[in-house]
């Protein structure tokens, strides 16, 4: 049975190469590595959420990975906090890789 923090993460630890991941940089989960895979991705502290972020800083749901055409973008939901992409608050974003996405007290490195 999953413990109440790692539940709904998406293969947590797990590298899958050609899939799209998000790699916990800095924070709680530090190390950690989420695939976005299937999508869409919801993000947040509900543990409803796809991929489960576990800190007060994180909205419920707090933004969301889809696909447009044929690139992955990285919407916010009305989080409280905002969402910050490559060091500069953003609704709507696309995610390329090395990109650095901050979540709260999260910081994530996307590769694609």
């Amino acid at each position: 049975m999953p413990s109440p923090d790692t539940a709904g993460m998406p293969s947590a630890g797990t590298v899958h190469r050609g899939k799209p991941t998000l790699t916990v940089t800095k924070g709680p989960l530090q190390g950690q590595v989420f695939d976005l895979d299937p999508l869409p991705v919801v993000i947040g502290r509900d543990p409803e959420c796809d991929l489960f972020l576990n800190n007060m800083t994180v909205s419920r749901r707090h933004a969301i990975i889809e696909k447009e055409e044929k690139r992955l973008v990285l919407k916010d939901l009305g989080s409280l906090n905002g969402t910050w992409i490559d060091g500069k608050v953003s609704d709507h974003a696309e995610l390329t890789n090395g990109t650095l996405v901050q979540i709260g007290t999260f910081s994530m490195r996307y590769h694609s």
